[in-house]
């Protein structure tokens, strides 16, 4: 029996924030130009720790730093919704003494939403709240499926936007992830981190709509899941999305040396465990090719 993921939507919306937040970020048109990921958890004087969905820092125009913390619901947004994210934003505020923009998404539809709550006399609680559902999400599907049959290059944006979009939609959520995942391992798109992570995420929409086990099986196969999560190794990707082994051209660069020293570190400990992953493909000589270093480096590195 194929085991489901536990609460599939959560995992897609924060695995979007992780890896790909400045991506997402601009996707839901968010204030502020995005910096990266807070910690998401704030013990109370209950002794309780609430957990946020997702919390991060942002670089507004004035210069000044901010922080948006989202709340994903698929429920009524309602009195109980807008106290939990006042709650969040409380916290957030206590630990970062900086400001707080509150986000509601949803996929129910606006006029379910309540959208601001009076928290005391003179203080109104007034959140972005954001209705995913959109009449147009299946002409939207249908217009990136042709472009994508037809080998046109994708944004990462329009990636992104691809495996949103069973989310947008009011019906047929299984029709939509099926035809989504019928494209998406030969999408083109010029970033092989972010194809590989729609692909992730991906997993978690299938999760959450396909109707059988079987259905799971088939579709997770037609997005070749289980060959990216084989033929690559997700840290070592994320360590190439956030410049860590690119970092050692980019050190020499602006002169950074102590940044050479531990992106060398970094990626040279991980190469070797890779070398030493029996569940690899990729010798230890195209390894070395692919990143820049020698064979002798990365099976012998005595870095610490």
């Amino acid at each position: 029996m194929k085991k489901r993921i536990n609460n599939p939507e959560d995992t897609f919306m924060k695995r979007q924030f992780t890896y790909l937040g400045d991506i997402a970020h601009e996707f839901y048109n968010l204030p502020g130009e995005y910096i990266g990921s807070e910690c998401n958890e704030y013990p109370n004087v209950d002794g309780g720790i609430p957990r946020a969905d997702i919390v991060y820092e942002v670089k507004m125009k004035d210069g000044s730093i901010s922080m948006i913390n989202i709340e994903d619901e698929t429920s009524y947004v309602n009195e109980d919704t807008l106290k939990k994210s006042y709650n969040y934003k409380s916290n957030i505020y206590y630990k970062t003494k900086r400001p707080v923009i509150s986000v509601i998404t949803t996929t129910l539809p606006e006029d379910k939403c309540l959208k601001e709550l009076w928290i005391s006399p003179t203080e109104l609680f007034k959140p972005y709240v954001i209705s995913l559902q959109d009449e147009n999400a299946w002409k939207r599907i249908n217009t990136l499926i042709n472009k994508a049959k037809k080998q046109e290059e994708f944004s990462d944006i329009e990636g992104l936007e691809l495996i949103n979009l069973p989310r947008f939609c009011s019906e047929n959520h299984q029709k939509a992830i099926e035809e989504i995942c019928s494209v998406l391992y030969d999408l083109k798109i010029k970033d092989d981190y972010v194809k590989n992570e729609l692909i992730y995420s991906m997993q978690c929409m299938i999760h959450k709509y396909a109707k059988t086990d079987q259905d799971i099986e088939n579709l997770e196969e037609m997005i070749g899941l289980r060959q990216v999560m084989k033929k690559r190794s997700p840290v070592l990707d994320a360590m190439e999305r956030q410049g860590v082994i690119k970092g050692k051209k980019q050190g020499i660069e602006i002169g950074e040396k102590r940044g050479i020293e531990i992106g060398k570190k970094e990626t040279l400990n991980v190469l070797k465990d890779l070398a030493n992953d029996s569940s690899n493909n990729l010798t230890v000589e195209e390894l070395a090719k692919r990143y820049g270093y020698s064979v002798d480096e990365i099976l012998n590195t005595n870095i610490k």
